[in-house]
């Protein structure tokens, strides 16, 4: 990655993308500080559960987390709101605060 490259506010979602069919475990998205041309300054995951969404963090991701206060805000209207999206609803709430969706869903 170049040195002048500035990571982006994006997502991926797993069970769109070309490698679907290994992917195991509960409907997540990964959240993070991307680097378009690869890597990342850190990332997160959302799981949709049936009782909501739950937020996964690693310290190591907790720096990058706290430059995404839209993110914190909207996950706090989903809750005031008693809203239960799906990871497509929730992806498209992610979009409309400005994330980017990185989600490979053809293999290059």
């Amino acid at each position: 990655m170049a040195q002048t490259e500035k990571s982006i506010k994006a997502f991926t979602i797993p069970y769109e993308a070309w490698y679907k069919s290994v992917v195991a475990g509960e409907p997540h998205i990964y959240v993070g500080m991307y680097y378009e041309s690869g890597g990342c300054d850190g990332e997160f995951i959302i799981v949709c559960k049936n009782i909501g969404i739950q937020l996964r963090a690693f310290d190591d991701s907790w720096e990058v987390l706290s430059r995404m206060p839209e993110l914190i805000d909207l996950m706090g209207r989903i809750r005031i709101e008693k809203l239960k999206p799906t990871i497509e609803e929730f992806s498209e709430m992610l979009k409309g605060i400005g994330f980017k969706d990185l989600t490979e869903r053809e293999r290059v």
